[in-house]
């Protein structure tokens, strides 16, 4: 048997009784209850990959958990009967070896259903205990636990695993065949370069073609592909595949065949790109590379194409008639056949490879050329990008792909280039972003059209000079876009857009619009381009045939911009929900309600008849089925709407009536509800519902949502621990604001005691006050976690005036403070703040105007707006002067002619007055503040002698994402909080600095292990 399948039968069936099983917990009482330790994060789980099958009788979803094992559970949703199989831990099995990159690997599906519904596949990861075993063994690469398969039949459950899989997929309608792409096996240290020799046991089903032999590519080798057919039990395997595709239908099975780097045996010499010979392949290994299609229901391989080469960017149009490609097969052949003749100073085969397009119907015995370099209408000295992915279009007769001028090859006797970079004052783009976008850039590619048909028709549409194509399902018209002229402005600005028309059919352009704002989108109908102008607060729209210019809502009374948006640069839409048939109407968004927009006439009406506002209602769109969204209407039989309460922030679900009205409540209710997803063929859905206290378990119901039943429970041992409740309060700004905060009290709250508080601000905090925080650690603090060990969390919502985002914060935070002690239940001598980012900044300005706190954690925080304003936000390469002029940091104008208020709103020039004991932490790493800010403002406390803890978790980002040194601050954060705010002992490394040659040794991770049960 193969070393890759296991069966396994070991499931257990539960039988739940209309939803009712998760009430008959007995609760636990209050007394009994113990507080969150950091011991219960491990096994604390949350619900991704939520799925129903097309019949709607099943639903199915995955129980993560943060440390822990998991399960994929499934559910009969007509009777409650489940099926659990394990699917270990989605944890890295190990760490990349340290200067390295980890090697990229598409991610695996959670899970998916078969078309017909009748199987289930999921990922299985390695199990919590075997990636630890790895750690600990150092085993990276190959030699790491890998991921499985399982492959479920619903109505048994029972389920097969197939093991070290690195992707598999159903066709979307194609029965119950389904698709594994095989890690390959691990080889014995002392036999790996024998075993790599091998042949494969199973028998080969990609018969060799007949092309010349020539070197191939650099590229990594294939493996094992199982072709699987569920209902039948079968199996096919197919060997040293790289890729495979599937078209919607599943009609067809499509592969490529990549072999281990070989060295040409017509010439001996090292393949193209490689840096030394590599092991020598048969020629007739070399011969197999090539790319494959099998019908599932008569798995036998059938070449469409093969010899060396790299095949690329496969793709079926949606029935599996039609099929294209990319490969650079010919080039190589004719650079082989050149150099055996060539002189040796001949640099003609040493060019890279140039590849072509081709192009293959169901009918046909191989695919052949469709476009290359000498195609008529390509641009000189282009040709098929290697990077351009393929797309047909719906309807079969439009094939798009990209396009690119052809590499040349290197001056071999060129000199090494110098290690400099020139920035030039008339760089569009700053040498800094230029680096980031380097490898985007080296294989930017310009889309380009085939019309399909007897006599096949090239189109190139964009180029150099307008890089940006938009095209949906219309035949007609693409939408271009051009970045160009305005890239210098978006270090201080905005990027802006030039708008075109392009006649498919020609590539011939039509200019719409100058210096947009807003990207703009084209119609499903292709009639139509579409922008909003904050500006003008008004949303205008380009007649794609002539270019006229329509002015949509600008007679409107009513804001179709973000009031809310407190910044310095014009606020943006509140968004499109989408087109009615033929493009007649629009549908936008104001505050609260739909505005239907005739395009002919530019008559409007409100589509909800005001409901939303009337009601405080922010109604929305919910579409219902998710595909090809850019190129759907809008249904014909009425909408599925969320509606959030402005004030309440109670949400719901309402169903909009055809042709528009007064909303129909379907559910509503003082929790968050999101996530509704439909089954494809039927009318059951799924949503979640969470507050402060529910977890966002999973609901089923029909469509009405009548009666929805709760199908999951993730997360029953909470009812053990002492959680919280949380309420909106109201309070007065110190500049007569009326503003909102959030506060959150210990299930056991008690009015007469006197509650340490911990404040935690950004902006707008109070949107979150149905939001369940799992206990977790991270570089913030949990509030799940502090109130269930009696502290008051009190979130503040903040508004700004623009030049002040400082003293904005000031006029907030202490206020709110203020409330709270003269509410009687807290001391205020025991108040602690915490923030991040732009939070981190705004308790970094605090803590120079107030005494307010008893101890401060501000991470990642801007000090100095000076040099800040001339930083770069290094993971994208950008200034970061557009935050201080137009954003986030509201300053709204320069250094130069706003010199006061960059002083004002700096902490570091008040930084003598600071009295509060601060703790921060900022990487060295970090991509969007750097971290001379933080030297700055430590070196400046340490100088005055002011308390000061820096921690820098070395080579982290902005946020830390390595587990193990989230564990490690939260420990260290609530070490600190806990002395200053409820007498705790101090501990060991606020007295004793730790040298550099210590650092990093304290072991927290005892405390994070959970109880043995």
């Amino acid at each position: 048997m193969n070393s890759h399948f296991r069966s396994s039968l070991a499931l257990a069936v539960v039988l739940l009784l209309a939803g009712t099983a998760w009430a008959a917990t007995e609760p636990v009482p209050l007394a009994a209850k113990k507080p969150i330790t950091h011991d219960v994060y491990a096994g604390w789980r949350s619900i991704q990959g939520s799925a129903l099958t097309a019949d709607g009788r099943f639903a199915a979803y995955a129980l993560v958990g943060q440390e822990s094992d998991g399960e994929v559970v499934v559910r009969q949703l007509s009777d409650g009967r489940e099926w659990r199989a394990p699917r270990g831990s989605n944890a890295p099995a190990a760490a990349p070896t340290p200067g390295e990159a980890p090697p990229a690997r598409a991610a695996l599906p959670l899970l998916a259903f078969s078309a017909d519904g009748r199987y289930l596949a999921f990922t299985i990861h390695p199990s919590r205990a075997e990636q630890d075993k790895a750690r600990k063994e150092k085993k990276r690469g190959d030699d790491a636990p890998k991921p499985s398969v399982g492959i479920m039949d619903l109505a048994t459950g029972k389920f097969e695993t197939i093991e070290r899989v690195k992707r598999f997929a159903w066709p979307e309608e194609g029965g119950a065949y389904l698709a594994v792409l095989l890690d390959a096996p691990v080889a014995k240290k002392d036999t790996a370069a024998s075993a790599a020799a091998k042949t494969d046991s199973h028998e080969d089903q990609a018969a060799p073609g007949a092309a010349a032999a020539g070197a191939a590519r650099k590229k990594d080798a294939g493996t094992e592909l199982l072709l699987i057919d569920a209902a039948a039990g079968k199996r096919t395997s197919f060997k040293d595949v790289a890729d495979f595709v599937w078209p919607r239908s599943g009609s067809w099975l499509a592969y490529t065949v990549s072999v281990k780097e070989a060295t040409s045996a017509a010439s001996g010499r090292p393949a193209s790109g490689a840096s030394a010979p590599a092991e020598a392949v048969k020629p007739a290994d070399n011969l197999r590379e090539g790319v494959y299609a099998v019908n599932p229901a008569e798995p036998v391989a059938r070449a469409l194409i093969t010899g060396p080469g790299t095949y690329k960017q496969l793709q079926f149009d949606r029935e599996g008639a039609q099929f294209a490609f990319v490969s650079n097969r010919d080039a190589l052949a004719e650079q082989a056949a050149a150099r055996k003749t060539s002189k040796k100073d001949d640099k003609s085969a040493d060019a890279p490879a140039a590849f072509q397009l081709f192009f293959w119907r169901a009918k046909d015995a191989a695919a052949q050329v469709l476009v290359n370099a000498g195609t008529a209408g390509m641009p000189a000295g282009w040709g098929p990008s290697e990077h351009g992915a393929l797309s047909f279009s719906k309807d079969g007769q439009r094939l798009f792909l990209g396009t690119a001028e052809l590499a040349k090859a290197e001056p071999k006797d060129a000199p090494e280039p110098m290690k400099v970079d020139l920035w030039h004052y008339k760089d569009p783009e700053l040498q800094s972003v230029q680096k980031v976008r380097a490898e985007r850039d080296k294989n930017r590619n310009y889309r380009a059209v085939v019309h399909l048909g007897d006599a096949p028709k090239f189109v190139q549409l964009a180029g150099t000079d307008m890089p940006n194509l938009l095209v949906n399902d219309n035949g007609r018209w693409a939408l271009g876009t051009s970045e160009l002229p305005y890239r210098m402005l978006q270090s201080w600005d905005a990027l802006y857009f030039d708008a075109y028309a392009v006649d498919l059919q020609s590539g011939a352009r039509r200019p719409l619009a100058t210096k947009l704002r807003s990207q703009p989108r084209l119609s499903p109908g292709g009639q139509y381009a579409v922008s909003f102008a904050p500006a003008q607060k008004t949303w205008f729209a380009w007649r794609m045939a002539d270019g006229q210019k329509l002015n949509l809502t600008g007679k409107i009374k009513t804001h179709f911009e973000n009031i809310e948006r407190d910044v310095v640069e014009p606020a943006d839409s509140y968004g499109l929900a989408g087109w009615t048939e033929n493009d007649a109407s629009v549908v936008l968004y104001d505050q609260f309600d739909l505005w239907e927009v005739t395009l002919a006439t530019q008559a409007a009406r409100n589509l909800t008849n005001g409901f939303g506002r009337k009601h405080q209602l922010q109604l929305r769109y919910v579409p219902l089925e998710t595909e090809d969204l850019e190129s759907r209407r809008l249904p014909t039989d009425g909408l599925v709407l969320s509606a959030a309460h402005e004030v309440n922030r109670s949400t719901g679900y309402y169903k909009l009536p055809a042709g528009g009205g007064e909303p129909v409540k379907l559910i509503h209710g003082d929790k968050l509800m999101s996530g509704l997803i439909k089954a494809k063929k039927a009318d059951a859905v799924l949503f979640t519902q969470q507050s402060f206290v529910e977890f966002p378990d999973l609901w089923s119901a029909k469509l009405d949502l009548a009666s929805p039943v709760k199908i999951s429970n993730a997360n029953p041992q909470q009812s053990q621990y002492v959680w919280g409740t949380q309420e909106m309060i109201e309070f007065t700004s110190a500049d007569g604001k009326k503003l909102k905060a959030l506060v959150a009290k210990p299930e056991n709250f008690d009015p007469k005691k006197k509650y340490p508080m911990m404040v935690y601000i950004y902006e707008k905090m109070t949107d979150n006050l149905n939001r369940y925080v799992p206990p977790a650690p991270a570089q913030n603090i949990n509030v799940s976690r502090y109130v269930s060990n009696g502290y008051i969390v009190l979130r503040p919502d903040i508004v700004y005036t623009i030049g002040y985002p400082g003293r904005s914060a000031l006029n907030s935070v202490l206020p709110a403070v203020k409330h709270m002690v003269r509410a009687g239940y807290v001391d205020e001598k025991r108040v602690g703040i915490q923030g991040h980012s732009w939070g981190a900044y705004q308790i970094s300005y605090l803590i120079t105007r107030s005494n307010a706190f008893a101890a401060a954690e501000a991470g990642a925080s801007m000090a100095n707006m000076v040099s800040g304003y001339g930083g770069i936000r290094w993971g994208a390469g950008v200034s970061r002067a557009f935050q201080y002029e137009q954003q986030q940091s509201r300053i709204g104008g320069t250094p130069w002619d706003s010199t006061d208020k960059y002083v004002e709103n700096s902490p570091i020039f008040k930084i003598d007055k600071v009295k509060t004991p601060f703790l921060t932490i900022h990487n060295d790493d970090d991509d969007a503040v750097p971290w001379y800010q933080a030297i700055e403002f430590f070196t400046a406390l340490r100088r005055l002698g002011k308390e000061a803890y820096w921690f820098n978790y070395n080579g982290e980002k902005h946020g830390l994402r390595d587990r193990d040194n989230m564990k490690h601050f939260t420990v260290h954060m609530g070490e600190f909080f806990d002395h200053y705010l409820k007498g705790a002992p101090r501990p060991e490394w606020m007295d004793k600095p730790v040298p550099y040659l210590e650092k990093g040794k304290r072991d927290v991770m005892p405390l994070f292990k959970p109880a043995a049960p």
